[in-house]
């Protein structure tokens, strides 16, 4: 009796496979959390920076709309730049207020000055111009091959910089002006 006790508590102090595979997959799933952290906290500064472009475009692009009407800036789907969107509410460009919409839908874009689809809803992207056809809203995106894909202004990432790219065609299509002094400042402007 006395070593049949003696095993059970042994055993009992014994770590099982099961506990270990479990202690393993809580590491695993930890350190997956870092990473991600990690890497969001590694986008951020470009993110930020990828907003502050999209707050430049509002200021140098003549945009539509009353000069006493705010500015509606439209995030299509969920991709804001990781908050950094949310950080242009309220400002001012053009004596106008920036009035910052995230996850609107596809058939409200109409409504917004200016419209952004991130690189996460690039599908979004070809809809948008189609929606938007001529109407008089800028089209900005970070998605890859952005203007080829109808938006106005594209956020590239290259060589640790952000750079734009501008579709001339398609800004007077829609019958907006971007400023000489933007056009200079394009990686790439498509005419």
């Amino acid at each position: 009796m006395r070593m049949i006790l003696h095993q059970r508590l042994h055993m009992s102090y014994q770590p099982s496979f099961y506990l270990y595979l479990g202690h393993m997959v809580l590491l695993a799933l930890g350190l997956m959390g870092c990473f991600k952290a990690m890497a969001q906290s590694a986008d951020q500064p470009v993110d930020r920076i990828k907003a502050a472009y999209i707050f430049n475009f509002a200021k140098f692009v003549e945009l539509p709309g009353a000069d006493d009407k705010p500015i509606r800036l439209c995030v299509l789907g969920r991709d804001d730049l990781n908050g950094a969107m949310q950080g242009l509410n309220r400002r001012v460009a053009q004596g106008r207020e920036l009035i910052v919409r995230n996850n609107v839908a596809l058939d409200q874009a109409k409504d917004c000055a200016i419209v952004f689809v991130g690189e996460a809803e690039a599908r979004l992207l070809p809809a948008a111009a189609r929606q938007l056809g001529s109407a008089s809203v800028l089209l900005v995106s970070d998605a890859r091959h952005a203007v080829d894909q109808g938006a106005h202004l594209s956020l590239v990432f290259n060589d640790d910089r952000v750079e734009f790219e501008v579709n001339l065609q398609h800004l007077q299509k829609s019958g907006i002006k971007a400023s000489s002094q933007m056009l200079k400042l394009a990686r790439n402007v498509i005419r």
